[in-house]
């Protein structure tokens, strides 16, 4: 039950009430020299440039030139500093022209992302199943915009955006090297092994991880293309829940007989691939076997082949010998005959 009388909102917290637009206004301290809005614009131009952790009160406090004591008169902590800048960035203009829901769904992430691409941290602030500031609410609304057209509960609808603001935060964050140390991922082609990654292995030693993603642009539309595909065949299904999947409680992944059983499973693993890498070679070893036989046997019959035609060379020119002497001998022959008169 709400304390607020009926009709009336109830008492925000003070950065909720701020975004709001409800907050009482300081009673004291500077005036039009500082303000909730020049405190959030300078906290997010720290975490533009050097990321969230850099952001602290004594930090913004000299971005705007006063005490750390002077910000406490409009924000109450960081805490309510994150929660302004994270509604502050979140102000997105997102005019789709798309026709049918996936282009206009489509469009709708990728002005989403265009947020994510000029406040990197956001990744670092994952989304709420149940968005709270204006911004935040204005972008699920922009979404439901977008999928106006379809027939689907309102649960689902918002299942799906939050699927789709999971992708954008979670690529934004896969796409980026920059914890990535250079010496170590020099040493990736030497560090993954056949044995332990027989599968990523030959793509590592091939240059997967030699430079950074070099196209995170085509990576980041393939993957919304793929959830899109998947959407509209749910769609194409006509919004069936029959995806009935059971929650895993997170004390099962620590349970002992659980990681026991994981480590069989493991051990099992490494067993089937040694025995593929010996069924591999022994097929590799049974193939150059066959091939030499294959081979022996070309040579042999290649090797009677020529002597077969040497045989028959010879007698063929035994023959034309022979033939020979039978024409020199009728010459002779004919050129004693007399002469008839």
């Amino acid at each position: 039950m709400s304390d607020a009388p009926d009709g009336q909102a109830p008492p925000l917290p003070h950065a909720h009430a701020v975004t709001w637009g409800v907050a009482a206004l300081p009673h004291r301290g500077p005036k039009r020299e500082l303000s909730t809005e020049r405190i959030v614009e300078a906290a997010i131009e720290i975490a533009d440039a050097d990321g969230l952790d850099a952001v602290s009160m004594g930090r913004v406090a000299a971005a705007v030139g006063f005490t750390p004591m002077s910000l406490y008169r409009y924000v109450t902590g960081k805490d309510d500093l994150l929660l302004l800048m994270y509604d502050a960035a979140s102000e997105i203009a997102m005019p789709s022209t798309g026709e049918g829901w996936r282009e206009r769904l489509r469009d709708w992430a990728v002005f989403v992302r265009a947020s994510y691409d000029a406040h990197p941290w956001l990744a670092d602030l994952p989304p709420s199943s149940t968005p709270t500031t204006p911004n935040r609410l204005a972008v699920v609304e922009a979404g439901f915009i977008a999928l106006e057209e379809v027939d689907a509960p309102d649960r689902m609808k918002l299942a799906t955006l939050l699927l789709l603001l999971g992708y954008i935060g979670l690529y934004a964050r896969a796409s980026s090297d920059a914890g990535v140390d250079d010496a170590v991922r020099a040493a990736l082609p030497e560090l993954v092994t056949d044995e332990r990654f027989p599968a990523l292995a030959p793509a590592v030693r091939a240059g997967l991880f030699e430079e950074p993603v070099a196209e995170p642009e085509s990576g980041f539309r393939f993957g919304l293309s793929r959830l899109l595909d998947g959407i509209e065949r749910w769609i194409e299904r006509a919004g069936a829940d029959g995806d009935d999947i059971g929650r895993l409680p997170a004390s099962i992944v620590a349970d002992k007989q659980v990681r026991e059983a994981a480590k069989v499973v493991d051990e099992a693993r490494a067993r089937l691939r040694q025995a593929e890498a010996k069924a591999a070679e022994a097929v590799a070893r049974a193939s150059e076997r066959l091939e030499a036989v294959e081979a022996k046997d070309r040579a042999a019959d290649a090797k009677a082949a020529a002597k077969a035609e040497a045989k028959a060379d010879q007698r063929a020119k035994a023959e034309a010998k022979e033939q020979a002497k039978a024409d020199a001998k009728a010459e002779r022959a004919r050129r004693k005959e007399p002469s008839s008169r």
